[in-house]
C-alpha cells in the first residue's frame, strides 16, 4: 500500500471506527435507559438479540404489533447501524404463538433482492409489551441487484458442480428444487462475515439421497458456498426402496406383512406427529398436515437413515424408535428455525433431533422391555439419553447425551472434543453434544463444570426448546444465539400451564407451570455447557496476530508491492496437470478483499469443481515476483513479510513460497526460514491419494478453526538465513497447488515487503526534508524542479523504483538554489529521491504521473 493510500485508508479506518462507536455508543444508551440486555453481532458489533427484563418489558405506540415494532426501530435503529428501516425492512407478518403471544416479523432487503437470513423478530408479552428482538441485520451493503447470470445459467453451473462432486451415489435423476436471489454474506454460518455477493441460491436435490444448496456469485459464476440439506442420522406412507413403491398407507392393515423395522417406522411416525400436535399444536411437519412418507432400504450408503426434504429414509436394522424420531425431528427443523447444516447452526440442527428423538423414545414406551431408563450416573450405566441403543446397523448408541464425552463428543465448549475443523459439515454430529448436554440437565438435573442444576423435567425443558427453535432460532443461529433464546423463551413462558406431553392421546394442561426459579436453570445449564463460550477463543486461527513490523518494513521498505496500481512486472503462470479438463484460472487482482479489508490484493482461486476422476483439477497456478535487487547493506537481517489470508481444501490443496537467488535452482521455502505464520501443515502425499503437484509439501492449508473461514495475518521471513546477502537478486514465487477435485476458496496476498530493520533505505531527516529542501510540482509529468529552501550543501540524489532499483543518479555538488530533473524517460508511478548532503542524508517521495 502506497504512503498516500495509507492517508486515505487511514481516514477510512477512522471513519470505521467512528461508525463502530456510535453503534456501541446506541447499544449502551439502550441498555441505560430500558435495562436491556444485548448480544451483539461479531461480525459487525450491532445487535443480535435484545432481551428486556420480566419487571422492565418495553411499553412502544401503536396500534399493533406491526407499528409498535415500527417504533421500536424508528428509536433505536442506530443499535443495527440503520440508517433508514423504510427502505431496508419490509414487514412480513404477525405470528400469533399457541399461547396467543404475538410475534411481529420483519425481511431485510437491498434495492429489492432479499437478504440472506436478514430478519429481525419482535416478540411481544401479553400485554404486548416487547419482550425481546432478536434476528440480523446485515448493514452496509453496497451491491448492484442486477444479476450478469441468468438463473438458468446458474441452475446449469448448480448441475454440472453437484455431477462432479460425485455426491450422487444412488445414481437418481437430479433435478432444480428452487432457485432464489439474494445478497448472500459469506461466512454468516461459520460467525464471520467476509464479502457481500449478489447470488442465486440453486437447491439441487434427487429426493434419495441427494440435497444441496449451491451458491452461484450472480456477476461470476463462482461458487460461493455450499451446504448439505440432508440430514443423515396423521397420514403416514411406507415405501420399499423408492417412492414408486408404495406397500403401507395410512388405513392399511396394521402390521399387514412389515417386518420389525418397517413397523417401526411407521409407529413412530405417528407418535412424532402425536408429540408435536398434542403439546405444541403443530400438526405435521410443516404445520399443514403433510403426509409423513418414509423410504425403507432407501439407496443411502447403508447403514444410515436421514432426512431429505421430502422423506424420512432407512436401512434394516437403523430403524430405532429414537431413530425415527430423530429424523423427523429435521424435517420440523426445516419448516420452522431452517437452520443450517453446517458448524454451529448444524450441530443445533443436529441436536434437535437428538433432543426430539430421545425425548419422544422416553415417552412412548415402545420397545423398551429391556431398556433401563433409570437416571444416569456413571458412562453407559443405562440407556436412558443414549441416542440409537437400539439400533443394529450401527452397532450401538451414536451419541450420549447425559456424558457426551463417554462417546467422544464434547460435553462443553471448552471440552478437547469440540470440533474446530471443517470435516462432519463443520462438527454437526460432534459439537451437537453441548446443547444436547443442556438438554439432559435440565431435564434430570445434575452438577457440571461448577454448576448446580436442579431438574425442571421433560415438560418444561420441551417446551422452552420448542419455543426456542419454532420462534427464535433463524438459519445462521449459533451457541451464543441459542443461549439467549433459551432464557428468553423461558421467561415467555413465565405463569402459563403447558400442555402435557404424549405420544399418543392428548393429556391436557400439565400443571407444570414454568418460574422465575426456572429460569435460573435454564442459565445454570447454559453457563454450565458453555454456550456463550465464544468458539474464535477455544480454535485458533490458521495465522495468528503478530507484533507490529519494524519502522523500516513501513517506512523504508527494499523492495514492497500492494497491488493498488496493478500487477506491475509481477507474471502468472498456470500449469495443469491434465489440460484438456484443467479450468482455466490465473491470479487475479481483487478489491472485495474478505473481512472487509480495503484496497486492492491478489487472489488466487481454490475452485470448488472436478470430480477427481473425467474432469480433473490438479495442477498450479503461480505468481512470480520481478527480480528484487538487495542494497549494498552489510548490517542487519533483510526479511520478507506479507500479508495474507487463506481458505482451502485442507490437506489437499494449498500454498507455499519458491525461491530463486542469483539465478539459482528455485527452491521450496523451508519452514525454518519463518519467523512468524509459518506453514501450518504438509499437504497429503501421493501415497495418500492426493493428485495435486505439490503433494506432501509444506503448506498453508485449510482454515480457522471453528468457523471454516479465514484471518488476515503477516506471515515474516528470515532471508538471511537462506543465503540473501547485499547485492544479492532475488526471485519469488507464490504457488497455489489443487488436487482433482472440490476446493473452497483460495489464498489472498497483499503487503508484501522486503526490508532490514538495521537500515531502512527510505530513512528520513525531518529538518532536510521539511525546512531545507522541497520539490515541485510533485506529482510532475516530466521535470520537475528541486529547491533548497535553507542553507544547505548538497552532493548528490538516487532515484530508487518501489524496488529498490536505482533508475537515476543525480550529482548536486554545484547545485545553486534550484535546479530542474527531468524523469521523462521514467514510468507512471511512485518513486522515492535519496537526497546526501555535508550535513546528512533524507528522502523525498516523488510521484510521476
Amino acid at each position: 500500500m502506497t504512503k498516500s493510500t495509507k492517508i486515505l485508508l487511514g481516514l477510512l479506518f477512522a471513519g470505521i471506527y467512528s461508525y463502530a462507536q456510535d453503534i456501541q455508543q446506541s447499544i449502551l444508551q439502550l441498555e441505560n435507559s430500558t435495562g436491556a440486555k444485548v448480544t451483539t453481532n461479531r461480525s459487525f458489533g450491532t445487535a443480535s438479540f435484545v432481551r428486556f427484563s420480566l419487571n422492565q418489558r418495553l411499553a412502544l405506540q401503536g396500534a399493533n404489533a406491526r407499528d409498535k415494532a415500527i417504533d421500536f426501530l424508528n428509536q433505536y435503529k442506530s443499535i443495527y447501524g440503520m440508517q433508514s428501516s423504510e427502505n431496508t425492512l419490509v414487514f412480513q407478518e404477525v405470528k400469533t404463538d399457541n399461547y396467543g403471544l404475538k410475534h411481529a416479523i420483519f425481511k431485510q432487503n437491498h434495492q429489492g433482492i432479499p437478504v440472506f437470513d436478514g430478519e429481525l423478530r419482535f416478540h411481544f408479552d401479553s400485554e404486548e409489551k416487547l419482550s425481546s428482538v432478536n434476528g440480523n441485520y446485515l448493514p452496509n451493503i453496497e451491491l448492484s441487484p442486477i444479476p450478469a447470470l441468468s438463473a438458468v445459467e446458474a441452475n446449469n453451473l448448480a448441475l454440472e458442480t453437484i455431477r462432479d462432486q460425485g455426491i450422487n451415489h444412488s445414481g437418481t435423476q437430479l433435478f432444480i428444487h428452487s432457485n432464489r436471489l439474494y445478497v448472500f454474506p459469506k461466512g454468516l454460518v461459520q460467525g464471520y462475515v467476509s464479502t457481500y455477493h449478489l447470488a442465486y441460491e440453486v437447491e439441487v436435490r434427487n429426493n434419495m439421497d441427494v440435497r444441496e444448496f449451491l451458491y452461484i456469485d450472480a456477476q461470476t459464476g463462482k461458487l460461493i458456498e455450499q451446504f448439505t440439506g440432508m440430514a443423515h442420522v396423521i397420514d403416514r406412507e411406507l415405501y420399499e426402496n423408492n417412492t414408486s413403491n408404495l406397500t403401507w398407507q395410512e388405513g392399511d392393515a396394521f402390521p399387514g406383512t412389515l417386518d420389525q423395522w418397517q413397523q417401526n417406522e411407521v409407529v413412530v411416525s405417528e407418535h412424532t406427529y402425536n408429540f408435536f400436535n398434542n403439546a405444541f399444536g403443530y400438526v405435521s411437519y410443516d404445520n399443514a398436515d403433510a403426509t409423513m412418507k418414509t423410504v425403507n432400504n432407501a439407496p443411502i450408503n447403508c447403514p444410515n437413515a436421514s432426512w431429505n426434504g421430502s422423506t424420512t429414509n432407512y436401512c434394516t436394522g437403523s430403524a430405532a424408535d429414537d431413530v425415527v424420531a430423530h429424523e423427523w425431528g429435521h424435517a420440523y427443523t426445516q419448516y420452522t428455525s431452517g437452520l443450517i447444516y453446517a458448524y454451529q447452526s448444524g450441530a443445533l440442527n443436529e441436536s434437535y433431533s437428538d433432543i426430539w428423538g430421545e425425548t419422544i423414545d422416553l415417552l412412548n414406551n415402545y420397545e423398551d422391555a429391556d431398556d433401563d431408563q433409570s437416571l444416569r450416573v456413571l458412562c453407559n450405566d443405562t440407556d436412558r439419553w443414549r441416542m440409537g441403543e437400539d439400533t443394529v446397523g450401527f452397532g450401538g448408541a451414536l451419541r450420549d447425551m447425559w456424558n457426551p464425552t463417554c462417546d467422544g463428543d464434547p460435553g462443553k465448549v471448552s471440552d478437547s472434543q469440540y470440533w474446530c475443523g471443517s470435516g462432519d459439515s463443520g462438527g454437526v454430529h460432534i459439537n451437537s453434544g453441548v446443547p444436547n448436554h443442556a438438554y439432559a440437565l435440565l431435564v434430570d438435573g445434575g452438577t457440571f463444570n461448577g454448576e448446580t442444576i436442579s431438574a425442571i423435567g421433560f415438560t418444561k425443558a420441551a417446551h422452552i426448546f420448542w419455543r426456542v427453535q419454532e420462534l427464535y432460532l433463524m438459519p445462521s443461529s449459533n451457541f451464543i444465539v441459542f443461549a439467549d433464546a433459551l432464557e428468553a423463551a423461558a421467561a415467555d413462558l413465565i405463569g402459563i400451564d403447558l400442555e402435557g406431553l404424549s405420544t399418543t392421546a392428548p393429556v391436557g394442561p400439565s400443571g407444570q407451570i414454568i418460574n422465575a426459579a426456572d429460569g435460573q436453570e435454564v442459565l445454570d445449564a447454559i453457563n454450565a455447557v458453555e454456550l456463550r463460550v465464544d468458539v474464535g477463543g477455544i480454535c485458533p486461527p490458521l495465522l495468528v496476530a503478530t507484533d507490529p513490523l519494524c519502522d523500516a518494513a513501513t517506512s523504508g521498505p527494499i523492495f514492497s508491492e500492494d497491488w493498488e496500481s496493478g500487477i506491475g512486472s509481477w507474471t502468472v503462470e498456470q500449469l495443469p496437470v491434465n489440460v484438456p479438463t484443467w479450468s482455466p484460472r490465473d491470479w487475479v487482482l481483487d478489491t472485495s478483499l474478505p473481512d472487509g479489508r480495503a484496497g486492492t490484493g491478489i487472489f488466487g482461486v481454490d475452485p470448488i469443481i472436478g470430480n477427481c476422476s473425467s474432469d480433473l483439477e490438479n495442477g498450479i497456478i503461480r505468481l512470480q515476483s520481478p527480480e528484487i535487487i538487495i542494497p549494498d547493506i552489510t548490517i542487519g537481517t533483510f526479511e520478507l513479510a506479507f500479508d495474507h489470508y487463506i481458505v482451502t481444501e485442507g490437506s489437499w490443496d494449498g500454498g507455499n513460497i519458491k525461491y530463486s537467488i542469483d539465478g539459482g535452482p528455485w527452491t521450496l521455502l523451508p519452514d525454518a526460514a519463518f519467523t512468524a505464520n509459518s506453514y501450518n501443515s504438509s499437504l497429503n502425499t501421493a501415497g495418500q491419494g492426493n493428485d495435486n503437484p505439490m503433494a506432501g509439501e509444506d503448506a498453508f492449508t485449510g482454515a480457522d478453526g471453528g468457523t471454516g473461514g479465514g484471518t488476515w495475518g503477516t506471515s515474516i521471513v528470515d532471508l538471511s538465513s537462506l543465503g540473501v546477502t547485499a547485492n544479492s537478486k532475488l526471485e519469488l514465487r507464490w504457488e497455489l497447488g489443487t488436487d482433482g477435485c472440490n476446493g473452497n476458496d483460495g489464498w489472498y496476498l497483499d503487503e508484501v515487503r522486503i526490508y532490514n530493520c538495521s537500515a531502512a533505505l527510505s530513512i528520513s531527516d525531518n529538518k532536510l526534508i521539511n525546512d531545507l529542501v522541497t520539490i515541485y510540482p510533485n506529482p510532475a509529468k516530466d521535470v520537475f524542479t528541486l529547491r533548497k529552501t535553507g542553507n544547505i550543501n548538497l552532493k548528490a540524489a538516487d532515484i530508487y523504483d518501489l524496488n529498490g532499483r536505482l533508475v537515476k543518479t543525480l550529482n548536486l555538488s554545484n547545485m545553486q538554489s534550484k535546479t530542474q530533473i527531468d524523469i521523462t524517460e521514467l514510468s507512471s508511478g511512485v518513486y522515492f529521491m535519496k537526497v546526501a548532503s555535508a550535513e546528512g542524508q533524507g528522502v523525498i517521495k516523488v510521484l510521476k504521473d
